[in-house]
């Protein structure tokens, strides 16, 4: 288990004497990263949030592959197996791209269910594209108030977890969906009306799930990593 304390202490401590990190510095931090997260799982939803402002969504595609070589679910907030272990070197790249486009349950390759696929998907399109070295800033453990309030608004990430709870009645299920449709998330298959209604029937029982989760006050992640058997 990786807290942010970890972090601060363990990838970014050695980056603390200037504000701007050389391109083999941020190569280097990314690399940490990567090796510490590959590996263990976040603590919790604060410390997978602080992350992001070190990731692009190529670190962590880094991520989520060196994960599922070590049999991890991609998700980082998951210490479990994907539901479907394969060995990732058993097949091409091109079967891999074609089994994932083409099977609806590609994801219980690389995710212990689809509700932690979703979750993955919906941080990593909100990863920003801008280039660690750039960040001006961002490494630095400690900041004044205000410059760490500004570097956390600017790469602040809202956690699927988080979006599912604040959509208190499922009348909101339809604009959450258009909303994930917006940041590009789909169900892996062709646009569709079909695909929306499976979109939504999910949502609707992940709120069920966590209305239920939240009433019996378990660990975060409660029931939503069962995969439902449709």
């Amino acid at each position: 288990m990786t807290s942010l304390e970890d972090i601060q202490n363990i990838v970014l401590s050695p980056f603390q004497n200037h504000r701007q990190l050389s391109m083999r510095e941020a190569e280097t931090l990314s690399l940490e990263l990567v090796g510490i997260l590959c590996d263990s799982y976040c603590k919790n939803g604060d410390t997978l949030k602080y992350v992001a402002r070190f990731l692009t969504q190529d670190t962590y595609q880094d991520i989520l592959d060196e994960r599922n070589l070590n049999k991890m679910c991609g998700y980082p907030m998951c210490a479990k197996a994907p539901e479907r272990v394969r060995d990732p070197f058993s097949i091409s790249d091109n079967t891999r791209k074609f089994l994932w486009e083409n099977n609806p349950y590609a994801y219980l390759s690389t995710y212990c269910s689809k509700f932690h696929f979703r979750c993955s998907q919906f941080y990593q399109v909100q990863l920003s594209d801008e280039a660690l070295f750039a960040r001006t800033g961002v490494h630095l453990i400690a900041q004044s108030a205000p410059e760490e309030a500004k570097i956390a608004d600017k790469y602040q990430i809202t956690l699927f977890e988080e979006l599912l709870r604040e959509k208190a009645s499922e009348d909101d299920v339809k604009s959450l969906i258009m909303g994930l449709k917006r940041l590009g998330i789909q169900n892996g298959e062709v646009e569709s009306s079909e695909n929306d209604q499976q979109m939504q029937e999910d949502l609707s029982k992940w709120l069920s799930d966590i209305k239920i989760v939240e009433n019996k006050e378990p660990s975060i992640l409660g029931d939503l990593t069962k995969e439902d058997s449709r």
